[in-house]
């Protein structure tokens, strides 16, 4: 959920539904992550209006966020092996990094309400794909 990305997306929407989860997830004490993208050596800054609640927040300069090995240090040392994914693009850095993280053999979970996708044909597909992995699906915050 960056500055750079929800442009493209219905944000508001998006931010308001993230919110809540992270709402959720703090009111059962789990733990919250952030991750920022680096494109062309530049940092995207989280997007405003977005609940940084944590200081946990993580790089990546691939579509994978599993690509970061201090992301996968820091999950490992907190014994963390089921993770609930949001954001921007279900087809791209979302989906990839389900992908990855269920190779990494972590139990991926998406809530379709807290993702932003834009060609939701092509989704359709990635769906199948991340289902077909192991990802579980939820339809609602």
């Amino acid at each position: 959920m960056q500055e750079d990305y929800i442009k493209r997306y219905n944000g508001g929407f998006l931010i308001s539904n993230i919110n809540m989860r992270i709402k959720q997830y703090l009111r059962n004490g789990d733990m919250i992550v952030y991750i920022q993208n680096i494109a062309k050596g530049k940092k995207s800054n989280l997007v405003n209006g977005l609940h940084v609640v944590s200081e946990f927040i993580f790089d990546k300069n691939r579509a994978s966020c599993f690509t970061n090995h201090e992301l996968k240090a820091f999950l490992k040392e907190n014994n963390i092996t089921d993770i609930e994914l949001v954001g921007v693009d279900g087809n791209y850095c979302v989906g990839m990094s389900a992908l990855d993280g269920v190779k990494h053999g972590y139990n991926i979970k998406l809530i379709l309400e807290c993702i932003g996708v834009i060609n939701t044909n092509r989704f359709e597909k990635m769906k199948e794909k991340l289902l077909n992995a192991g990802v579980i699906f939820n339809y609602s915050v």
